[in-house]
């Protein structure tokens, strides 16, 4: 029997829909994020990056939380809650760090992660940034497996 082609797309669709249900879902991975800001390395960056694979480059983004760290900390330390989205190829990172009360750029060349920070501003900060290895999930740890 030959399906008209409206038909035979929705037949693709719905067995892809039924597939991807039944199917346990890959496991999800997330890559330890740290690194300094500043002139003297003032603020300590740590978080969690999500890894989405594009070609040419690798997309990571996900939360982070800005702490400072520098001396002149008189009120105890300052810590902020950030969202990172970059983008990284073998010659360039570059990216944002969005934050409540500022939204900055993130540029450098290479993968190094060593780069700049322009933000409201518009002054060049100095960023270190180290993405690790993957490690998995809590909850990607239980996709899949028995009670």
């Amino acid at each position: 029997m030959i399906m008209p082609r409206a038909g035979m797309m929705r037949t693709i669709v719905a067995a892809l829909l039924v597939l991807t249900a039944v199917t346990p879902t890959a496991w999800a991975q997330s890559y330890p994020a740290s690194g300094k800001i500043g002139y003297l390395q003032e603020w300590e960056i740590t978080g969690s990056l999500a890894k989405a694979a594009m070609r040419p480059a690798v997309e990571y983004s996900g939360t982070l939380t800005l702490r400072h760290i520098g001396l002149c900390s008189i009120n105890g330390v300052e810590q902020k809650q950030a969202r990172m989205q970059l983008k990284v190829s073998s010659l360039r990172l570059e990216g944002t760090l969005i934050m409540d009360d500022d939204e900055c750029r993130i540029v450098a060349s290479g993968s190094s992660g060593s780069g700049l920070l322009t933000c409201r501003s518009g002054q060049d900060i100095p960023i270190n940034l180290l993405i690790g290895k993957a490690v998995e999930t809590e909850t990607s740890e239980r996709v899949g497996r028995g009670p």
